[in-house]
């Protein structure tokens, strides 16, 4: 009967979630590539293009708090359909700046940054209206599978988006990466406005025994800010594994079609473990999974200096994708876990605030720990931080998260 349940569930969530998911990711990383590219090209220099990237990576951090908020009061349908429109606007306006091909237009390179920041605001508006969709719509037995497949499918995109990506640049040039992202999110949008009924109130009822009362803001705050925690060093872990694996595989000299390649087997390796990784943690707990993923990639971050040897740059890789691999999911499944039923939107733009700041914070330790000592000691000091979050989601995660799940007899 379970079976049977989550089957139908997940079936259901297919046009409406899986499959704009799969699109959106697809686009967003076809034009990863050539976000610098298109910089220089309209007459940046790198400093402005790093500039731009930091920026938007505030923009990624601060922004979830405010637009938890709006979210919270228009649901997420409505959320869904502005961070989708706000999306589209903005790659329209990449576009059009890429198109313009020369530095002599003044007005194209402030068109091309604004439009990177807005659709950074425009993507984690549409992020979080996923994010409470799905947490309100899947019951917790089936909610890490669900989840973890959800982050698979994201994944699949991610592998998929730069390859068509490289394919039509090949053709028609580096804008044209730009209408593959346009073309996915129009029609991510269109499924998902399409599918995601509006939302029926829900009559409030009044029980003879009075209404419950509202739980403590500190109630929620604390355990929160503890799982979250081991969520962060998670993004510390995944931001600094992107960052210091091609340049430690420059450091030693590897080509750079070798580490391209390298990334894409890890890739297809992490792949192969989002099915077993939500089965896990639906059955055993969330830190059956967490704790693993962070020990392992924090042993992959000590095992640098063995990439010297094109077989140690392997062995690292593969490690960090089996570590990397068993979070697949991880984050929102404890978003939801975390997160309570009333205001969740104002809930999950906390959560995505305070544990996406590790998309700031890994950077800042690689540059610290680099200027002193190099890139192979950054990525060591990162696998002591990381070594240090597994330990404390094993100390935290099975008090404050739902555990092993026991079996019952069946009754008939």
């Amino acid at each position: 009967m379970a079976d049977a349940e989550l089957t139908a569930l997940l079936r259901r969530l297919t046009l409406p979630i899986y499959v704009p998911g799969a699109l959106y990711a697809s686009g967003a990383a076809a034009i990863i590539p050539v976000v610098p590219l298109v910089g220089l090209q309209l007459g940046l220099d790198v400093p402005q293009v790093a500039l731009l990237v930091t920026v938007a990576g505030l923009v990624a951090v601060a922004g979830p708090l405010p637009v938890g908020q709006v979210a919270a009061r228009i649901g997420e349908r409505m959320t869904l359909l502005l961070g989708g429109l706000v999306s589209i606007t903005a790659v329209a306006g990449c576009l059009v700046a890429a198109l313009a091909g020369t530095p002599g237009l003044p007005w194209a390179p402030p068109l091309f940054c604004a439009g990177i920041l807005v659709m950074t605001l425009g993507d984690l508006t549409w992020d979080l209206g996923r994010q409470t969709y799905l947490a309100d719509e899947i019951p917790v037995q089936f909610r890490a599978r669900a989840m973890t497949l959800f982050g698979g499918t994201m994944r699949v995109g991610r592998i998929v988006g730069p390859l068509v990506g490289a394919g039509v640049i090949t053709v028609w040039g580096i804008a044209s990466a730009f209408v593959v992202h346009l073309v996915a999110a129009l029609v991510a949008l269109a499924l998902m406005f399409r599918f995601i009924p509006p939302r029926v109130p829900i009559p409030n009822v009044p029980d003879a025994a009075g209404p419950a009362p509202a739980p403590r803001r500190s109630d929620l705050l604390r355990p929160l800010l503890l799982v979250g925690g081991a969520v962060l060093v998670l993004t510390v872990a995944r931001t600094n594994r992107d960052l210091l694996l091609p340049l430690i595989g420059q450091q030693f000299r590897h080509s750079e079609a070798a580490i391209s390649l390298v990334f894409a087997v890890a890739a297809v390796v992490e792949l192969a473990f989002i099915l077993p990784a939500g089965s896990l943690m639906d059955r055993f707990g969330r830190a059956a999974v967490l704790v693993p993923c962070l020990a392992l990639m924090g042993v992959a971050f000590w095992m640098a200096p063995l990439a010297a040897s094109m077989t140690g740059f392997v062995g690292v890789s593969l490690v960090f994708a089996v570590g990397n691999g068993l979070g697949a999911g991880i984050n929102k499944t404890l978003s939801a876990d975390m997160t309570p039923t009333r205001n969740r939107a104002g809930w999950l733009g906390l959560w995505n605030s305070y544990t996406g700041a590790g998309g700031l914070l890994g950077p800042a330790i690689v540059a610290t720990a680099s200027g002193v000592a190099g890139v192979v000691s950054a990525s060591i000091v990162t696998g002591w931080a990381t070594a240090a979050g597994a330990a404390w989601a094993l100390a935290w995660l099975p008090r404050l998260t739902p555990g092993r799940r026991r079996r019952t007899a069946d009754p008939s």
